[in-house]
């Protein structure tokens, strides 16, 4: 590998081509555990072509397959994020789509159960936040949310900012931090 790396950057075409459709079949088999074969494809050819503009001006050599494949479990991370996660759009009114998109919560079977597995695990861990962002996802608005938790909006706000970010831990890694 380290070899085919040191071609690739001196300019050997052939050896640039081995190397990211080593790194294509790899990311592909990835992407299609992590979120299913519909947009698999995508991903992967994305992350590689990241990788190709990027990988070049890496100074190290040795780091650059851990480099690679931290580059496709961003873009899954994000991919995720987007298909999953929304945040509000604004200090007043409702918090709809506060985790979930509704086209999101039934299209995707394997999504809905990493997310309510997350979800489980966030009940479990911080009880207020699961409510918070349950009480938000049925519709309620920061007002009625504040008034049945006795909280005030700020702390609403700083309360789904930190779920979301646990959520979104946890899709990619698969734990809940303090878990």
């Amino acid at each position: 590998m380290m070899r085919l790396i040191d071609l690739a950057r001196g300019g050997d075409r052939a050896a640039e081509d081995e190397l990211f459709q080593f790194l294509h079949v790899r990311f592909l088999c990835i992407a299609k555990r992590r979120i299913g074969e519909k947009d698999a494809e995508d991903l992967a050819q994305d992350a590689c072509l990241t990788v190709l503009q990027k990988y070049k001006s890496l100074p190290d050599n040795e780091h650059l397959e851990a480099w690679a494949y931290n580059i496709l479990r961003n873009k899954i991370g994000n991919y995720l994020q987007g298909r999953l996660l929304k945040p509000h759009s604004g200090v007043t009114g409702k918090l709809s789509g506060y985790p979930l998109e509704p086209q999101a919560k039934q299209s995707d079977p394997m999504l809905r159960s990493v997310l309510t597995g997350c979800l489980r695990k966030l009940y479990r861990v911080y009880p207020r936040y699961a409510r918070a962002i349950n009480l938000s996802h049925q519709g309620y608005g920061t007002v009625e949310i504040c008034r049945r938790m006795a909280i005030t909006p700020n702390h609403l706000y700083v309360m789904l900012n930190r779920c979301r970010k646990m959520l979104r831990e946890c899709i990619e890694s698969g734990k809940l931090s303090n878990e």
